[in-house]
């Protein structure tokens, strides 16, 4: 275990001894050392042919003891290629043979094969039978071996500590065993545990400490592999989560490995499931569905023959109704649950009286949050609407507290799918009742829920932080001219390296306090609207909402289809993007104006002169959609000299609003790198109208030093080249003088600013997720404490956009709030740059 490679070539070597000799005692011995060192080092094939000849040469010797004990370790290996009936049939006879210490061996490998077949008490009580003999015997190598299956097993039965003290135990008698290897397995085996209890962070954790000695060793166990897939798709990473799968499935098909094989095409089936993608899922559920009736391992088929059925073309109610009852039967409890929802969602009655037994105080979050649901959708079947409300109200409660002990945000915002099911029926119920109170709050509820979370900022990680400017190197690297294709190669491949292990690192931070915020009530947010007016906008079925809340009045309106606006949005902000680049012809130009004003009074014609009279001629606060976030609002007609601000939430806009915070002091702080050529010119002259302001421009503008600038600062300015990365939002950035300020560097902010004006292109753009969760350089800030962006929602004219900065921060010193000086700042913007002006939007609260 500490070195199969050297055990195989010391094998060998006896091997050749005893043959000489003509010792069958010793060659059976050696042969048994080399099938076990080929089992180490992933070669089952091998390793039962060593290990059956190991038995044939000790039977003709006589040697029982030795037959058995190498029958012992064939039959591990004949499970690993899948066939277990074979594998119990050598066990029984090593078990007929021995007594001692190689008898309790031997039942603790019996244990291993009982649990792979599903007989879980029978292996409990052999493995707990086992490791009693190997304390009388004083046998630690055994002794961790049964405490790491004994722990695995105690996981997958929800006995949480119980398995946490075993494999704990474990790794420390491997550890004193100088065997890194299995120390590490029993590492990536905590991982499991915590996986199984729902505790992503603390599981990602452990895997990835394993992963590093796996990655060392240059063997990444296939099983390791099906774990960590198992958890990424939990955490809803799927892209992550089906590479898990492939490689997995690679590894195993490579090795041969029977039992593992057909666990990891399930988990391509799952993650291609997962993904909205039912054709992939196909083939890797058929043909795992078949290797687990070879192998006669009744549990698992049940898994993929659900998977079979729902990766078909047509699902049939009553079929997974039925396979709902058989995955209850075999111990997949949160697949049947699952079964009886998509049953239920097709109509199938008799599925939503079943979905009444759900129980939402026992599992792991993810599970409890679904029997929520259920029994939501059960009680609104038996006309229980009050009933169904708590549950779904209960349900988003729990989602909350799962959500708050993440600390990464790429984890917290992709959790939010979870509350997906909950939040739409909240929303239709109040739809049906025609209460536009209800509607609001319900939308609410869930959206951007991230944001009412506190800050969690890896500040201590000085990992991270040289991680972060290895990133900044390379990429610095790549931004240079001389580097043909050939050369950018390996600055390429070391930069998505950086930024995998970047992204991994930041998915292990723990919540700094795991708070739970709800969300503010609908008197709440009229009372901090005033004489503003609320347009929110919500997608239900297709169609658009718009809940409109003015005067202190909440009232509901049907809008457009959601399809047809996302064709609109696109194609305006394709013309806008024209416009601003200036390219084409004198006359394809003209087309473009032409294209972005049709497009912009086409979107207003659909979204807001339907609530003109709702909304009167009030400042506007717009809490957008999907596709909308992207919107150039303040370009639209009913828009145009009217202040708008564009917020994530009502409850993140209203509680933005609040007094001005007393953590920060009053600076200015002006940033600009040397690129574009207009930046040091644009934050030199905004230094002008206030020489007090700090100013960091040219080579002084490096990412340390502005992060330590504007920390604490009131109010920030900076200029430079934007880019959002649509690829990987976490790493849109700012470049500065020593390379991209990302949303990681962002993070570690300690007191944001109150105002932040990112004078660069695409700043405002975001990834939309469900619950309208946000991802980008936007959402970093809101989200690290600041009250207000002004950002732009596409590339900028580098003239225009000074003119425009220059204007907005004189209305700013005389007062004005942050959406009304952009307001009034784009409305004096040359109608010939019009469309650089109104790229810009105001973000957040709109108040400094």
């Amino acid at each position: 275990m500490a070195d199969p490679r050297r055990a195989a070539a010391l094998g060998a070597k006896l091997l050749a001894r005893a043959e000489r000799d003509r010792d069958p005692g010793n060659v059976a011995a050696s042969l048994r050392i080399l099938g076990l060192a080929a089992r180490e080092l992933q070669d089952p094939a091998l390793a039962a042919a060593r290990l059956r000849r190991s038995v044939a040469v000790a039977v003709r010797a006589r040697r029982e003891d030795l037959a058995a004990q190498s029958r012992m370790s064939l039959a591990l290996v004949l499970n690993d290629l899948g066939r277990p009936r074979a594998a119990l049939r050598e066990i029984d006879r090593a078990l007929s043979a021995l007594d001692g210490l190689p008898l309790a061996r031997a039942r603790m490998q019996h244990g291993i094969l009982l649990r792979r077949l599903g007989r879980d008490e029978q292996a409990l009580e052999a493995y707990t039978s086992a490791l009693a003999a190997f304390r009388r015997h004083d046998d630690r190598l055994w002794q961790a071996r049964a405490l790491t299956n004994r722990g695995v097993l105690q996981a997958y039965r929800g006995g949480f500590a119980a398995a946490r003290a075993d494999l704990g135990r474990a790794e420390q008698l491997y550890r004193e065993l100088s065997l890194p290897a299995a120390a590490a397995q029993a590492q990536h085996n905590l991982g499991f545990a915590a996986a199984c209890s729902g505790d992503i962070v603390t599981a990602l954790t452990w895997y990835d400490r394993a992963d590093e000695y796996f990655r060392r060793s240059g063997s990444r166990p296939a099983e390791a592999l099906i774990d960590r897939a198992e958890l990424l798709l939990a955490a809803r990473l799927l892209p992550e989560a089906q590479q898990a799968a492939q490689e997995a499935v690679e590894i195993a098909a490579a090795a041969r490995l029977g039992t593992l094989l057909p666990q990891a095409r399930l988990l391509q089936a799952r993650a291609a499931l997962a993904a909205g993608d039912a054709a992939a899922a196909r083939e890797p559920a058929l043909l795992a569905g078949r290797a687990f009736a070879r192998q006669q391992r009744e549990r698992w088929a049940v898994l993929a023959r659900y998977l079979q059925a729902r990766a078909g073309a047509r699902q049939r109610p009553g079929r997974l109704r039925a396979l709902a009852a058989a995955l209850d039967e075999a111990g997949w409890p949160e697949q049947a649950l699952e079964a009886r929802l998509y049953a239920a969602g097709a109509g199938d009655t008799a599925a939503l009286d079943e979905l009444a037994t759900a129980d939402p105080g026992r599992g792991p979050a993810r599970l409890r949050i679904r029997a929520c649901h259920a029994q939501a959708l059960s009680r609104l079947h038996h006309g229980d609407l009050a009933g169904a409300r708590r549950a779904l109200r209960a349900g988003l409660r729990l989602l909350d507290q799962y959500r708050a002990a993440l600390g990464a945000i790429e984890l917290r915002v992709l959790s939010s799918a979870e509350g997906e099911d909950l939040a739409e029926l909240g929303v239709r119920l109040a739809v049906s009742e025609r209460s536009a109170r209800q509607v609001l709050a319900w939308a609410e509820r869930w959206r951007a829920a991230t944001l009412r979370l506190p800050p969690s900022t890896p500040h201590d990680d000085p990992e991270l932080v040289r991680e972060l400017a290895r990133l900044r190197r390379v990429t610095a690297e790549l931004a240079g001219d001389s580097l043909d294709a050939v050369r950018r190669a390996r600055p390429l491949q070391r930069q998505r390296a950086l930024e995998d292990a970047i992204r991994r690192r930041t998915w292990r931070t723990a919540a700094t306090a795991p708070t739970v915020d709800v969300p503010g009530s609908v008197d709440e947010i009229l009372a901090a609207l005033g004489e503003r007016a609320l347009v929110e906008l919500i997608e239900q079925d297709g169609r658009l909402l718009g809940v409109v809340a003015a005067g202190g009045r909440v009232r509901l309106h049907p809008l457009a289809d959601t399809a047809a606006l996302g064709l609109e949005t696109a194609a305006l902000r394709f013309a806008m993007r024209r416009l601003v680049l200036r390219y084409g012809s004198t006359a394809s130009l003209a087309a473009a104006e032409a294209a972005a004003r049709h497009g912009l009074r086409q979107l207003d014609e659909w979204l807001l002169r339907p609530l003109a009279r709702a909304i009167g001629g009030r400042e506007l606060v717009v809490v957008p959609t999907g596709a909308l976030q992207a919107l150039p609002w303040a370009a639209l007609p009913t828009c145009l000299g009217r202040p708008v601000t564009v917020a994530p939430s009502a409850t993140a806009w209203a509680r933005g609003t609040t007094a001005r915070r007393t953590d920060l002091d009053e600076r200015f702080v002006l940033v600009a790198a040397a690129r574009p050529d207009h930046a040091i010119g644009e934050a030199e002259a905004l230094a002008r109208l206030d020489p007090a302001a700090q100013l960091l421009t040219g080579a002084r503008a490096t990412v340390g030093a502005t992060l330590a600038a504007i920390d604490g600062a009131r109010r920030v300015h900076l200029a430079a080249h934007g880019e959002f990365r649509a690829d990987n939002p976490l790493f849109s950035h700012l470049d500065l003088a020593d390379g991209p300020l990302t949303v990681h560097d962002l993070t570690t902010l300690r007191r944001a600013p109150d105002l932040v004006v990112l004078s660069a292109c695409d700043t405002g753009l975001s990834a939309v997720h469900p619950g309208d969760e946000l991802m980008g350089l936007t959402a970093a800030l809101l989200g690290a404490g600041a009250r207000t962006l002004v950002a732009s929602t596409g590339p900028v004219d580098d003239e225009a956009t000074r003119e425009l900065m220059l204007g907005l921060h004189q209305r700013l010193r005389t007062g004005s709030d942050p959406a009304a000086a952009l307001a009034a700042a784009q409305a004096a913007a040359p109608p010939e740059k019009w469309a650089t002006a109104y790229g810009f939007s105001c973000f957040g609260s709109g108040a400094a």
